[in-house]
């Protein structure tokens, strides 16, 4: 999916001699695939003309995502920061590629760039590992469903203090 206000215009840079940059700032729509995003995305961009194409470095990226919390499953949203991310852009792809996915080629008819992937990529890399609502969250109750953060219930939790899984471990070491 392409976002016109990620993508840049390299023109200038095209015709200039090597390490020559150019720098802009962004606040686009976020239309990301895969990812919740509320709120624009907005950052930094700093382009500079490489030997194979373009050195390309983001920083201050800012988007707000909403989640599912892992535990209760509310919708919750969290403020996703990536202070810097960098890639080449380059003219033609690379013969001896890794991954095909970490290859980003310019536009060259155009003569533009796109961030999109780049950014979804970042965004996604600096999600939480577990998406809970907060530190405390207690969760659903998986015996009779209730949110345990609204209402408290009755049923014996397999969790309790009173359940030791390894206690029959005792024995068998005698």
């Amino acid at each position: 999916m392409t976002n016109d206000k990620l993508t840049f215009s390299v023109s200038t840079l095209m015709e200039k001699p090597m390490a020559t940059s150019e720098s802009y700032t962004f606040d686009a729509e976020a239309e990301f695939e895969d990812i919740k995003a509320i709120s624009n995305v907005t950052g930094k961009v700093s382009v500079m003309k490489i030997d194979k194409g373009f050195n390309v470095i983001t920083s201050n990226v800012d988007i707000k995502v909403a989640f599912e919390c892992e535990r209760c499953l509310r919708d919750f949203t969290k403020e996703i920061h990536v202070p810097a991310a960098e890639r080449q852009f380059y003219f033609t792809a690379p013969e001896n590629i890794e991954d095909p996915a970490d290859i980003f080629l310019i536009d060259k008819k155009r003569q533009k760039i796109d961030l999109t992937d780049m950014l979804r990529q970042e965004i996604a890399l600096h999600f939480p590992v577990i998406q809970v609502c907060s530190d405390g969250c207690k969760g659903i109750c998986h015996i009779c469903g209730n949110n345990r953060n609204e209402k408290s219930c009755n049923c014996e939790d397999e969790h309790s203090s009173d359940h030791k899984p390894f206690a029959g471990l005792k024995d068998l070491l005698k």
